[in-house]
């Protein structure tokens, strides 16, 4: 499983390189997502699988603290454009800035677990199997976000998911993700916005997935998608979003709550 590769010392991904499509916009240490989708077994709820999940995110926390994971959080679906809605129910992300990601050292497993801890995973991992077991895999690469530092959770619980393709696959879109990347930033100063992230799928990626491209908004409330500010509008940001309608096709859109998550040191 998935899991028990985060206990490694190094996780190898065997990746084909790409060229960056937003080289300019690239920040100058790269962060990337794993995304790791999980579906509820037959007769388990969400409540039974917090208890499995707060274990790994003492064992995630563990990692962060030691600088070897940016984060860790558990978020929840709560709506979805797919047409098959029970393809999972919630979703674990892992942060990391190497594709070789790292865990906890063996002496932070230690102390959390003394001397049983190849006992302890091994009954960890049972019981996610038999929980809510691992259905997908996807690696982003975060190319451009706003603001630079993480979000905070607990203040802004919701992440709106647009995952996306580019209309003509020629596309050369930097200047209208810089423009969409400012428009994001005047809205996180005001607190309207928690965070806006621009991301590109790298594994597994092939054009039978219909998404390449993903926009993640983080917010309190969904008010913030129909009213933004409380205010109309701006015509420039009328004309942003028609740019954007105009190069991008939303193929997916989901909505989740974060239940768990780390915090820095």
């Amino acid at each position: 499983m998935f899991r028990s590769f985060l206990m490694a010392t190094v996780f190898i991904a065997l990746v084909t390189p790409a060229k960056p499509v937003l080289a300019q916009a690239v920040p100058a240490q790269k962060t990337y997502n794993y995304l790791i989708y999980h579906k509820l077994a037959p007769g388990m709820t969400i409540q039974d699988a917090l208890p499995v999940e707060r274990e790994w995110k003492a064992i995630n926390q563990a990692a962060v603290d030691e600088g070897n994971l940016v984060s860790w959080g558990m978020s929840v679906k709560q709506m979805t454009s797919n047409p098959n809605p029970a393809e999972y129910d919630y979703v674990t992300r892992i942060v990391s800035h190497e594709l070789n990601m790292k865990g906890a050292s063996p002496a932070a497993m230690t102390k959390l677990y003394g001397d049983s801890v190849k006992t302890r995973m091994a009954d960890l991992q049972k019981r996610d199997r038999l929980t809510a077991p691992v259905v997908k895999v996807e690696i982003w690469e975060v190319t451009d976000m706003a603001p630079s530092e993480p979000v905070d959770f607990a203040k802004t619980p919701l992440l709106v998911l647009n995952m996306m393709r580019r209309r003509n696959p020629a596309t050369d879109f930097t200047d209208l993700v810089g423009q969409l990347k400012r428009q994001a930033g005047e809205r996180v100063a005001k607190q309207e916005l928690g965070g806006w992230v621009f991301s590109q799928l790298r594994v597994p990626n092939g054009s039978e997935k219909g998404y390449e491209l993903a926009i993640g908004q983080h917010m309190a409330s969904l008010n913030t998608l129909v009213n933004p500010g409380g205010d109309p509008l701006s015509s420039a940001a009328q004309s942003l979003g028609r740019q954007a309608n105009t190069l991008f096709e939303v193929v997916r859109q989901e909505v989740f709550r974060y239940q768990e998550f780390t915090t820095k040191p």
